[in-house]
């Protein structure tokens, strides 16, 4: 444990700043574009962001590796594991849905439902059928696998798992604390690709599934 309350640890040519689901100042060293932490309260709508920061062991993991570039300088190559994510594309009575929602780093976007691959799902399966029910409330339906993306290649090697199902069975959506303000919204595949061009809907792998689907549905 370092001074800061970073635990670090030597792994032959790495080095690993175990934490940091927020900057510390070891985490800011191994990745110097991180914002520093905040001195004032600032406001992020619907979120308030105080000076304090916490730190949380199991969310993230940041390396500096010593690499041989491919010039054949000696260099480093820093990154960062987090745990896969899901995207799922649910058609109920031929349309889509879509989620609206407030993140505190983003502010206000459209995407698929999805979340985080826990630990405990045991497959991206399990954890897109998951966040479907916690986050809409709809449950089960026919899934196919739509593939897998690689979301921020040059930061991290976590993948973004996509999925779809069609006709799903509505329940009572569970969602998170923090998705308090989460609104569905039940559109068309047409309007999902719109919303994709005029910037409405803005996660990456959603828009990536959204335009695969478009594509395959044409003659």
């Amino acid at each position: 444990m370092n001074s800061t309350g970073a635990s670090t640890y030597n792994c032959g040519n790495r080095v690993s700043w175990i934490s940091v689901g927020f900057a510390t100042p070891s985490y800011q060293e191994a990745l110097p574009s991180c914002p520093q932490p905040a001195t004032v309260t600032r406001s992020r709508l619907p979120f308030d962001a105080h000076p304090a920061r916490s730190e949380r062991q199991q969310l993230l993991n940041a390396y500096r590796d010593e690499v041989t570039l491919p010039h054949g300088d000696r260099g480093t190559y820093e990154w960062v594991q987090v745990p896969d994510q899901v995207r799922v594309a649910a058609f109920v009575s031929g349309g889509l849905l879509v989620i609206e929602q407030y993140h505190y780093l983003t502010g206000q976007m459209w995407q698929l439902p999805g979340g985080a691959v826990d630990p405990a799902d045991g497959g991206s399966r399990t954890a897109a059928q998951r966040e479907l029910a916690e986050e809409t409330g709809y449950l089960a339906g026919r899934w196919s696998d739509k593939g897998s993306l690689y979301a921020l290649p040059g930061l991290t090697p976590a993948r973004v798992h996509l999925w779809s199902t069609i006709d799903p069975t509505p329940s009572d959506a569970a969602p998170e604390p923090a998705e308090a303000d989460l609104e569905v919204r039940h559109i068309t595949l047409d309007e999902a690709l719109l919303a994709v061009r005029d910037g409405r809907l803005r996660c990456a792998a959603s828009a990536a599934l959204v335009m695969m689907l478009s594509l395959e549905r044409r003659p």
